[in-house]
C-alpha cells in the first residue's frame, strides 16, 4: 500500500522538513505502508508536475495543511480526486484539525482528518498491517528523504514538543499537544548523525521553548556535556520565552557548544495587549535580553503582533516606534500578518463567520476605527514587493555575520559588514519616515512606493554582493544559511 504525503513550505527561513510528516511516514512505514514525502508549491505548476507519477501510484494521499496553503492545496487534491476517484485522501495538522468541523461540510471528497499527532487517531484510518518495510531515509524516528536531496547544512530537529504556556494566539494547548522530551543519548546521537553523516552544520531546534525552567538545567547540562565529550562540532538556533529568564551560566554553556541565534517572542509591548493574550513579556525586559545576546555575539530573531483585535492606535504608534529603534522594519512580514484568532479559543466569539471559506482567523475588524486605516494601508503598501525575500536579504547576512565573527573570519569582511549595517539602518529610516507618516496621516504617495522599490533592490544587491563572497571564499558557511524560498534547495 502506498502513501504520499504532502505538505507546501511555511517557513522559508529553515530546512523543508516537515517534522510531524517524517514521524508520520516513520510510523507508517513500522506498520508496512510504503511512504514518500513531497513538497509542493503554491502556483507552480511545472514543480508540481514532477509529482505527478508519484502521486499517480499513491494508494493514499495525506495532505499535511497549513492556513496559507488550505484554499490552494485543498482544491489541488480534489481536482487529484476527480482524476484518480479511487485514491483516499485524508487531511491532517493543526488547521485542519481547528477547522475539521467545516472542512468536511465543505469538501466531501475528503476520506477523513486526523490528528499528526495522536497514533490512535491515526491508526483509525491506517490500520491496515503490511508486510514490514525498510526505508534508508528514516533517521532516529524521522523521514528525512527531503533533506537527503536538499543542498545546504541546514536542518530541522527536535529536543523535545509540546509548551508550558497557553498564549491565546497558539494552537499547542488548544489542541492539547503531548509535552514529551527527546532522551538525552538518543537527541545527541542524532546530532551525531545530521552533522557528521548527513554534513548539516546549523541545527534549528524546533522546540516551542528549547528552555522552559530550571527543571531543564541538569538535561541541558548533560545534553552540553554528552556534545563536548563526543566533540560533535556545529552552530544552531533554538526558542526561548521570556516569561522565565534563562540563567547566563546555561546560555554560556550553550553559546560554548555552537548556539548562533535565538528567536523569541516579544509579541507587543502594550500592556493591554499582554493582559488580553496572556503574554506578559515587558519592552524593559526584552530589550535587556537583545542587549545581552548582542554582547555575547549571539543574533536574534523576534515574533511581533503589531495588529490585534483590541489594539488601539495610540499603542500602535507606540509598538512601530518600539521595532523602529530595535532595527527590524527590515521584517515586515512581522508587520503585516495580524494576530490569529483560532477556533475553540476564548477569542473566537470576535469572527465574523464566513460560508465562503475555511479560515475565519483573521475574519474580524478592528475595535479602533484608525487602527483598521493603518492596518489596510501598510498591508497595501507593502503587498507591491516580496516581502519574505525582503527579509531574507537581512537575517540570512545577519546569521552570516554571526557565524563569522564566531570562525574568526569577520576581519576579512570588514567593507561588506560594514555595508551591510549600512544598508540596514537606511533602510529602517526611510521605512519608519515613511510608516510613521502613513500612520498620522492615513496615506502614502507615489513617493513612498518609489522608496519602497529603491530599498528593496538595495537589500537585493547587497545579499548578493555579501552571499557571492561567502560562496568563493568561505562555502562551508554559505552552506548554512537557509536558501529562503519555497522550493527545495537542489
Amino acid at each position: 500500500m502506498n502513501v504520499g504525503i504532502y505538505y507546501f513550505r511555511s517557513l522559508f527561513s529553515q530546512s523543508a522538513c516537515s517534522l510531524s510528516s517524517g514521524k508520520l511516514s516513520d510510523y507508517l512505514t513500522n506498520k508496512g505502508y510504503i511512504t514518500n514525502i513531497g513538497l509542493l508549491k503554491i502556483d507552480d505548476f511545472s514543480w508540481n508536475a514532477k509529482y505527478l507519477n508519484q502521486i499517480k501510484k499513491n494508494n493514499i494521499i495525506i495532505y499535511k495543511t497549513n492556513y496559507k496553503d488550505f484554499e490552494y492545496g485543498v482544491r489541488f487534491f480534489e481536482n487529484i480526486k476527480n482524476l484518480y476517484p479511487n485514491k483516499k485522501i485524508f487531511l491532517t495538522g493543526p488547521f485542519s484539525n481547528l477547522n475539521e468541523k467545516e472542512i468536511k461540510r465543505k469538501y466531501k471528497y475528503i476520506d477523513g482528518i486526523f490528528d499528526i499527532q495522536n497514533k490512535n487517531d491515526i491508526d483509525m484510518y491506517l490500520n491496515e498491517e503490511q508486510k514490514l518495510n525498510n526505508k534508508p531515509t528514516i533517521i532516529y524516528g524521522i523521514d528525512r528523504e527531503l533533506e537527503f536531496m536538499e543542498k545546504g547544512s541546514y536542518i530541522n530537529l527536535e529536543a523535545s514538543v509540546g509548551c508550558i504556556y497557553n498564549c491565546a494566539f497558539c494552537h499547542i494547548n488548544i489542541l492539547k499537544y503531548p509535552k514529551e522530551e527527546i532522551e538525552v543519548e538518543k537527541l545527541v546521537d542524532e546530532i551525531d548523525f545530521l552533522v557528521n553523516k548527513m554534513n548539516k552544520k546549523y541545527l534549528i531546534f524546533n522546540d516551542s521553548v528549547f528552555w522552559k525552567g530550571t527543571i531543564d538545567n541538569d538535561r541541558i547540562y548533560k545534553i552540553i556535556k554528552l556534545i563536548k565529550r563526543k566533540q560533535i562540532k556545529f552552530y544552531f538556533m533554538i526558542y526561548l520565552s521570556l516569561s522565565v529568564k534563562i540563567p547566563n551560566e546555561l546560555l554560556d554553556e550553550l553559546i560554548s557548544i555552537g548556539l548562533v541565534r535565538v528567536f523569541f517572542g516579544v509579541e507587543n509591548i502594550s500592556e493591554d495587549f499582554q493582559k488580553n493574550n496572556n503574554k506578559y513579556i515587558s519592552s524593559e525586559k526584552s530589550l535587556k535580553f537583545m542587549e545581552l545576546l548582542k554582547n555575547k555575539n549571539v543574533t536574534y530573531h523576534i515574533g511581533f503582533i503589531l495588529f490585534s483585535p483590541e489594539t488601539i492606535y495610540n499603542d500602535l504608534l507606540l509598538n512601530i516606534k518600539f521595532i523602529y529603534n530595535i532595527k527590524k522594519l527590515i521584517r515586515p512580514g512581522m508587520l503585516v500578518e495580524k494576530m490569529r484568532i483560532l477556533p475553540n479559543s476564548k477569542k473566537a466569539n470576535m469572527l465574523k463567520y464566513s460560508k465562503l471559506k475555511i479560515d475565519q482567523a483573521y475574519n474580524y475588524s478592528f475595535m479602533d476605527n484608525k487602527v483598521e486605516k493603518c492596518y489596510n494601508l501598510l498591508f497595501e503598501f507593502y503587498n507591491k514587493i516580496n516581502i519574505r525575500y525582503f527579509e531574507h536579504f537581512f537575517t540570512s547576512i545577519d546569521l552570516a555575520i554571526g557565524i563569522l565573527k564566531r570562525e574568526k573570519k569577520d576581519k576579512y569582511y570588514e567593507n561588506e559588514i560594514k555595508n551591510y549595517y549600512k544598508v540596514l539602518n537606511n533602510v529602517n529610516e526611510v521605512l519608519y519616515k515613511i510608516i510613521d507618516k502613513m500612520f498620522k496621516t492615513f496615506k502614502y504617495n507615489e513617493e513612498d512606493v518609489v522608496s519602497l522599490f529603491d530599498l528593496y533592490s538595495l537589500a537585493e544587491v547587497n545579499y548578493i554582493n555579501f552571499v557571492n563572497k561567502l560562496k568563493e571564499n568561505d562555502n562551508y558557511i554559505y552552506l548554512m544559511l537557509p536558501h529562503g524560498k519555497e522550493d527545495l534547495n537542489v
